[in-house]
């Protein structure tokens, strides 16, 4: 700690002692400086509970003076407040409904029956054709084939059909796009994990002559699939083939 020197000839009285020793216990004292701020506190405490009971005992005082203030008109006070005592019981004028005449029971008529006719039973409405697949092996139903083309393009499936928790391989021909990217979807059923992807980006293309043999694992999940296989084939730089096959047995 950095003490300000003392100016030439200046004489440091008992005061000035006292609050430089309480500065150098307050900076360098840790167990000091708690010690002071609790008891600085529990005085702020004292004193502020003397300031309320002063408060109290004041407005205690207040109050009992207007008390006595008030208990001495109350005997002198005059309680009449002008108004009489009703003498009796307050009645109102009502009007008197006069008798209902009785002349005999109403008039009245028999209602004849309606002639609307009686309902009859609502026809079943005719069940709506489901619409058919295409691609297949003709005739309409799911598709029942495992190949196709377009635009001197082709892709086929082998085995047809496809049998779950087997290998399953894609062979693609696009002879006027050799070495182009292969970008596939191939949805072999409805269950998890039967769609397949194979990308650009996992190496996926086709060979110096436009040709393609992709094997694969038919998730055993597809067994039985009581939809066709689909998806799709884009060829970089050609057309974009859609694949549409019998179901996963």
């Amino acid at each position: 700690m950095m003490r300000r020197p003392n100016r030439a000839g200046s004489r440091i009285n008992a005061l000035d002692r006292m609050i430089h020793r309480f500065q150098d216990r307050w900076e360098t004292d840790r167990q000091f400086r708690a010690m002071f701020s609790g008891v600085l506190g529990l005085v702020m405490i004292v004193a502020l509970c003397s300031c309320m009971g002063v408060v109290t005992t004041v407005a205690n005082s207040a109050l009992a003076g207007v008390n006595a203030a008030r208990n001495t008109d109350g005997p002198s006070g005059n309680t009449n407040t002008g108004t009489g005592q009703i003498q009796a019981v307050p009645t109102f004028p009502t009007a008197t409904v006069p008798p209902w005449p009785q002349s005999g029971p109403p008039t009245y008529s028999i209602i004849p029956n309606s002639q609307t006719p009686v309902p009859s039973a609502t026809v079943p409405p005719t069940a709506t054709p489901q619409p058919t697949q295409s691609g297949g092996g003709g005739g309409g139903g799911l598709p029942t084939t495992c190949q196709g083309s377009q635009g001197g393009s082709a892709w086929q499936l082998i085995p047809c059909p496809q049998i779950a928790g087997q290998n399953g391989t894609l062979v693609i021909s696009a002879h006027k796009y050799p070495n182009a990217t292969l970008n596939i979807v191939l949805s072999l059923g409805s269950c998890d994990n039967c769609t397949l992807l194979f990308t650009p980006a996992q190496g996926y293309k086709l060979n110096g002559s436009g040709d393609a043999n992709i094997t694969y694992t038919v998730p055993a999940a597809a067994a039985n699939s009581t939809v066709p296989i689909s998806g799709m084939i884009n060829i970089g730089g050609g057309p974009t083939l859609g694949v549409e096959a019998a179901p996963v047995q």
